[in-house]
């Protein structure tokens, strides 16, 4: 009985001790581990209501790439009326999405800071309506023109094209096409990635007016911060800019995931299909295949000032000293004194061949960067037309032997419109070489803003067109030739003296067939179908049926 007691006391007892480890077990654990960061609330404003534009911000915030930064983000929505400069620099946002325009707030003595540039080309236009007198720019003078807070490039282009904005009468943004449809205004501030959607949907007659036919090639959303954030705590800062180019990359690849999660979140009233336009648009601005997301230049910054000093919309073109946000990224020098002091000379000798190590990965990361970037600038070098920047002929046909092939697989329509310029020849003995040269970038200008995003243009040679759509019916087809030729018809380049040639073009217009051997019998029936429009009078539509007939 004594031996069974005393067995007995000694497992009361290390029952006891086990009971005491294990309440003391969280408290130990805490205390070892490292303390956790506490999320910092950081406050976003955009530029414009929630849509597929901001979706880098949406996905930065679902796949936890802000929380993981120690950042809790908080997206307040914007505007027509909204100045995402002036709510940064008044405090009540630390992060805002702006325009080029920044270089002028920070002129006018907004400490601003530029932090990254989400696209690469501005997706500003004009979007004018379509009706006789109104070819560009120029002929703006005297009308009304629909204006949100944020558009001065578009002054700088409306400068370029040699008009000042007093000539124009300048209306508050109302954020609907309807206005244009209306004729309470004659043009408005757009972007591409908007805007033509909703004209097309609302069947309004429209055009585009470009900067880039002016050489006006702006940064589009740019994101930018305070100065005093950027001084006091440019870890925030990086931290904050590195998450949301992250959240830029999920959403380039998983756009229609990114699409749902707008429409369950953020603005359900929005359609599935515009917001698919839209994510198609900006990944074009975004260039991110060729150029890093959120990549600036401080050239390119320079001259962007320079375009701005001419408009009259800055007294000088600023230095860049501080407005552009650049940081040392190298190690915290306190945690490896720290290191030092703790663990001594072996691990300061481990430490600083980790470090050799870290500098050499880095180094050899932006060698295959730089590799991968020109070698998208070379592929898009041998797949791009140079004088029009649209597909040239062996792109074109490549992927047109690809949509052929995906037509064939899944039993779908694929149309083929061939386009030829009427009595070019003509075109450049009147306006010369340079005349003609201006009339194809116009021509592509216009086939690019006229088609849908899952249609391809190209030039095949000379004044010579061609454009793939897939998916279209036989007769949905012929209606939008019909509108690629009316729209051709709108092309009025100017003579010296101040009049203007009438352009006009045949279009042939042929449809994948069950026993078409490859794409190029339906290139062969699209030319026939170009030489019968030619042969019938010029300036006309012609489809291969009726000539087979």
């Amino acid at each position: 009985m004594a031996r069974s007691g005393r067995f007995g006391h000694r497992l009361d007892l290390w029952g006891w001790v086990l009971t005491l480890a294990l309440a003391l077990l969280p408290c130990l654990a805490a205390a070892a581990a490292p303390n956790q960061p506490r999320h910092e609330t950081v406050t976003v404003q955009l530029k414009w209501f929630h849509q597929f534009q901001f979706a880098g911000f949406y996905a930065a915030i679902e796949q936890g790439y802000y929380r993981a930064a120690g950042l809790d983000v908080r997206l307040v929505a914007g505007g027509p009326d909204i100045d995402p400069a002036a709510a940064v620099a008044e405090g009540r946002a630390d992060f805002g999405v702006g325009t080029s325009a920044l270089i002028i707030d920070r002129d006018a003595g907004r400490d601003l800071v530029a932090v990254a540039a989400i696209f690469q080309h501005s997706p500003f236009v004009l979007a004018a309506r379509r009706v006789p007198g109104i070819d560009g720019p120029r002929d703006l003078v005297g009308r009304r023109l629909m204006v949100e807070s944020h558009s001065a490039e578009l002054f700088a282009y409306l400068h370029a094209a040699g008009v000042r904005a007093d000539q124009i009468t300048l209306v508050p943004h109302s954020g609907n096409v309807q206005a244009l449809r209306e004729g309470t205004v004659d043009a408005m501030t757009a972007y591409t990635t908007t805007e033509p959607y909703d004209l097309i949907e609302g069947r309004i007659p429209y055009q585009i007016m470009n900067p880039r036919q002016y050489g006006i090639d702006f940064y589009g959303d740019t994101l930018f911060t305070s100065g005093r954030l950027a001084r006091e705590k440019p870890e925030l800062v990086r931290a904050f800019r590195d998450a949301t180019i992250a959240g830029w990359r999920y959403a380039l690849e998983h756009s229609g995931a990114v699409i749902d999660l707008i429409q369950e979140r953020y603005q359900a009233d929005i359609p599935r299909l515009k917001l698919e336009f839209e994510a198609e648009e900006i990944r074009r601005l975004m260039i991110a295949e060729v150029v890093d997301i959120g990549y600036m230049s401080a050239a390119r910054w320079r001259v962007i000032g320079r375009g701005f000093v001419a408009a009259g919309l800055m007294p000088q073109s600023p230095p860049l000293d501080g407005f552009l946000f650049e940081v040392d990224t190298g190690p915290d020098e306190r945690i490896m004194q720290a290191t030092i002091a703790v663990a001594g000379l072996v691990i300061l000798a481990v430490s600083l061949i980790a470090h050799r190590f870290y500098r050499l990965n880095r180094t050899l990361e932006r060698e295959i960067q730089s590799r991968r970037r020109l070698e998208a600038e070379l592929w898009t070098l041998a797949s791009t037309d140079e004088l029009t920047g649209i597909a040239n002929r062996r792109h074109f046909i490549d992927r047109a032997a690809e949509a052929f092939a995906a037509a064939r697989r899944d039993g779908s329509a694929l149309a083929l419109v061939m386009i030829d310029l009427d009595y070019f020849k003509s075109i450049n003995d009147t306006l010369g070489h340079a005349g003609g040269d201006w009339v194809l970038r116009a021509t592509a200008e216009a086939l690019i803003w006229e088609l849908r995003p899952t249609d391809l243009a190209g030039r095949l040679g000379g004044e010579e067109f061609g454009v793939i759509m897939p998916g279209l019916s036989e007769i949905d087809a012929a209606a939008a030739a019909e509108r690629l030729r009316q729209r051709l018809t709108l092309i009025r380049p100017p003579f010296p003296g101040g009049e203007r040639l009438a352009i006009s073009a045949s279009i042939g217009l042929a449809h994948a067939g069950p026993d078409d051997q490859g794409i190029y019998a339906l290139l062969a029936r699209g030319d026939q179908a170009l030489y019968a429009a030619k042969a019938q009078g010029r300036n006309r539509v012609v489809d291969w049926s009726a000539v087979a007939s």
